[in-house]
């Protein structure tokens, strides 16, 4: 069938394309294609419909919901093969796209290559199936996963700033941290904050050290779950 703008224009995700094409390499999925196969191998009952549609569209299953010989060749495609021949399917089922745009242009310029497709409501997800199948297949050379850093991180290099902070708006004087005895370090530098005995500070001052004592638990002490509890 090919995409087209004669004919309505797949849209669904790209991971579910691609997962359905891993299985069927690696575990023969029987035939034919349809929404209790789909939902067996974990594509949401949302997500079954387009699903189908785009697999007939990409031409890897036929009206009968049966492999194509698509399918088939990449099922049996070796692994060194297998991107050059996702890239080749990629390129023919989207040979009119790929008239207009190339697969490394900007997503502004995909999105105009998919202009005259339907339904026009669908254009964004159907850019997202097309870059998506080009990443996949090699074609795409400037997506890269961007690398997250943990959350654990990120708290560590804010909850200082914290301090810091409350620190100099009590302005008192720093207690050794040696006071506190087993008590996490993170913890013990929060308690120098602390006014000196006998001393005082704001009410803007203790909600501060109250929201930075109460992150700094969390931070330190994971919460588990009552054992034995209600649900």
């Amino acid at each position: 069938m090919a995409v087209t703008a004669s004919s309505p224009g797949p849209y669904a995700p790209a991971s579910a394309i691609l997962d359905v094409i891993k299985r069927y390499r690696n575990h023969s999925l029987p035939s034919p294609f349809d929404a209790e196969l789909l939902g067996r191998v974990g594509v949401s009952d949302s997500l079954i419909p387009r699903t189908l549609q785009a697999l007939k569209i990409l031409e890897l299953i036929g009206e009968d919901g049966k492999p194509t010989e698509t399918l088939e060749t990449l099922r049996r495609s070796p692994e060194p093969e297998f991107p050059s021949q996702l890239a080749a399917w990629v390129r023919s089922v989207y040979s009119d796209v790929l008239n207009l745009t190339e697969p490394d242009d900007d997503e502004g310029k995909i999105r105009d290559a998919f202009r005259t497709y339907n339904p026009v409501g669908q254009q964004a997800r159907m850019v997202s199936l097309f870059t998506g199948l080009c990443t996949a297949a090699g074609l795409r050379s400037g997506d890269q996963p961007k690398e997250s850093r943990p959350r654990a991180q990120t708290r560590k290099q804010a909850l200082p700033k914290t301090i810091a902070a409350l620190k100099r708006s009590t302005g008192s004087k720093a207690r050794n941290t040696s006071e506190f005895g087993g008590v996490p370090p993170a913890l013990a530098g929060l308690l120098t904050s602390l006014p000196p005995d006998g001393g005082s500070w704001t009410a803007v001052e203790r909600e501060k050290f109250k929201t930075a004592f109460a992150s700094l638990l969390d931070f330190c002490f994971e919460i588990k779950d009552d054992e034995g509890g209600d649900e």
